[in-house]
């Protein structure tokens, strides 16, 4: 079985044949393939390995280097921990042949003193700061994450908890994050708060693909001072935020029928180009992050919506266009 070395400081991955790398490593000749990011890592006789530069994208990079990060505060405070994460994907073509491990899973079983084991999930997502009638901030975390680490904690009976680390905190350029805090939030919390969102709005909620979790229900600090409290939601929270939600939906509904009716978009496409994904100079869409507070996915929720109620007309390999009302 190939071994697989990931360097997230270098932003390199090795890939070896079936050997401990460590044992042969210093022997070995590296050979760059010219004008690509690939290295040859070549034995005696044959090629042992190849070397990938600039694999990971700046997001992954930011995520690896969170999970270090938590890893050296339970080293600090001398917590027993596994690492369980997900350490590659990966899948095979052979129609026999079936492997899925890129379902989310925590990164971490730690045993906490006084309390016992818990499962910890190391997220790296932005925080948001709007202002205007909100004046919130809020991480976005995603229904299909969350009900994959219910899963795991129902399953296994052992408790998990989420560590938000802030994206916009972190230095592509030294590979390091500014602010050394987490935001700690217990899944049981974070389950009962989604549930009180998905109460207010109804079949509506079947729109949102992420939830706009307020800062205000994780525990921020980098001791881990507290693994256990108990959170109530005030009937003015859940409505603020069921009314950004809801007023999130409605944006995206018209920025997509602006887009739509203006420039030539595919269905895959515009997503990316609502949410700001592409740097300037990748694109010369006007539109390019309009949209810039929301992530793809929540764009392609609604917009996926709108095609399945015949709002956007899409036909494959041609540009969406807007359904035209009958006069």
């Amino acid at each position: 079985m190939a071994e697989l070395v990931r360097n997230s400081k270098e932003n390199t991955i090795e890939i070896y044949q079936g050997f401990h790398r460590s044992k042969f490593y210093d022997d070995m000749k590296h050979e760059k393939v010219k004008d690509s990011d690939i290295t040859l890592l070549t034995g005696r006789k044959k090629i042992e390995g190849i070397k990938i530069s600039s694999f990971f994208e700046t997001t992954e990079i930011a995520s690896f280097i969170a999970e270090n990060d938590l890893r050296k505060i339970f080293e600090r405070k001398q917590y027993k921990c596994v690492y369980t994460g997900n350490f590659i994907q990966m899948s095979d073509r052979s129609p026999d042949f079936y492997l899925n491990i890129g379902k989310t899973r925590p990164d971490f079983l730690v045993k906490v003193p006084n309390i016992g084991m818990i499962f910890i999930d190391v997220k790296c997502r932005k925080l948001y700061e709007i202002g205007g009638d909100y004046k919130a901030e809020y991480f976005n975390l995603n229904k299909e994450e969350v009900n994959e680490l219910l899963t795991v904690q129902n399953e296994m009976d052992i408790p998990v908890w989420i560590a938000v680390k802030d994206f916009g905190k972190f230095s592509a350029s030294k590979k390091a994050f500014s602010d050394h805090d987490f935001y700690f939030i217990s899944l049981t919390v974070l389950n009962a708060f989604i549930k009180k969102m998905n109460s207010k709005n109804g079949s509506k909620s079947g729109l949102f693909y992420s939830y706009k979790v307020p800062v205000g229900l994780f525990r921020k600090d980098n001791k881990l001072i507290t693994f256990s409290f108990d959170d109530k939601f005030d009937k003015e929270t859940v409505d603020m935020y069921s009314d950004m939600m809801l007023n999130s939906v409605d944006e995206i509904k018209e920025a997509i029928i602006k887009a739509v009716g203006s420039e030539e978009f595919y269905k895959t496409y515009l997503p990316y180009v609502l949410s700001g994904y592409y740097p300037s100079g990748k694109t010369r869409s006007k539109f390019n992050g309009m949209l810039s507070h929301l992530t793809p996915q929540d764009i392609n929720s609604v917009l996926w919506k709108m095609i399945d109620d015949g709002q956007i007309v899409h036909a494959k390999g041609k540009p969406l266009s807007v359904k035209q009302k009958k006069k």
